[in-house]
């Protein structure tokens, strides 16, 4: 296996980082990771496994990281051959922009000569890669990977009373210009949010509002628009779980209209990164790939 490290820069000129693992030999399948909410390339084991079954494999595995990388971290922005410093990360993040970094991503693999890409999201990645597919119907993109989709806005709704206080304090602060000042409290008191990302995230527009498995009026119209096989895996002690997984699979199955194959595993009693079921996780995923 041969691993690199590389650099990308996205339409706005924003520098992302991320790895290339490839196998000894010349391939043309990869697979694109989007990492989850305040995550990273390199942090959850499970992409350990997946970078040594894929490319032991013939199929090459690159984890990037997008601008939501981190909690509130400072990336390089390139202008005119000078650099400035933005600050960004999970805190100051714009969902929408998730075209921007995953296009980028997917541009650095056609360069290498991939041809044949899978995409795949874990957590709030799902979301973005969803999103992206949906928006831009990239046709270089085989198949999507969801790993632990999740309701990210029945998940801060959950505590009504404490939800109605964030929005309300993400208005106020937002109508007073200060939309880009962290709030008070952070999200699940673990992660700082600026107002306007709060309510980006979490507002009744939101687009992040991929898989609202809470609201069983929800017509899944971002779901619904993915044209490209949907390959669906959760574990049964995910803890981000709202509603039972027996009615998550029915409702991705349901709603996926436009993909020609919706296919979902249950890993056991996996959790949201699945500790201990990293190598049952990436070989379910390279028979998937091998499956095209």
């Amino acid at each position: 296996m041969k691993t690199s490290f590389h650099r990308i820069y996205t339409k706005d000129k924003l520098e992302l980082h991320g790895l290339l693992y490839q196998p000894d030999r010349k391939v043309k399948t990869a697979l694109a990771h989007v990492h989850g909410m305040a995550r990273n390339f390199y942090e959850n084991r499970f992409l350990d496994s997946l970078a040594k079954i894929l490319t032991q494999n013939d199929i090459a595995f690159s984890p990037f990281n997008n601008r939501g990388n981190g909690h509130l971290i400072t990336l390089v922005k390139k202008i005119n051959k000078k650099f400035e410093y933005v600050k960004i990360g999970n805190a100051f993040e714009r969902f929408k922009d998730c075209i921007l970094d995953i296009k980028a991503h997917l541009d650095f693999l056609e360069n290498r000569g991939f041809n044949n890409i899978h995409l795949s999201g874990h957590s709030l990645g799902t979301c973005k890669a969803t999103y992206y597919l949906a928006k831009t119907q990239d046709k270089r993109v085989k198949s999507l990977i969801l790993l632990s989709p999740s309701d990210m806005l029945g998940l801060v709704r959950e505590d009504k009373k404490r939800f109605k206080k964030d929005i309300d304090t993400a208005k106020k602060m937002i109508k007073k210009k200060r939309g880009d000042k962290l709030m008070p409290q952070e999200v699940w008191d673990e992660y700082p949010m600026c107002a306007n990302t709060y309510f980006d995230l979490f507002g009744n527009n939101s687009l992040a509002a991929i898989f609202n498995f809470h609201n069983p009026s929800d017509k899944f119209k971002i779901l619904s628009q993915i044209s490209c096989p949907i390959f669906a895996i959760m574990g049964k002690k995910d803890d981000v779980l709202i509603v039972p997984i027996e009615k998550i699979m029915k409702i991705i199955k349901e709603k996926a209209t436009s993909s020609p194959q919706c296919k979902f595993k249950i890993l056991g009693n996996a959790t949201h990164d699945y500790r201990g079921y990293e190598k049952e996780l990436a070989k379910n995923i390279l028979n998937w790939i091998k499956s095209f």
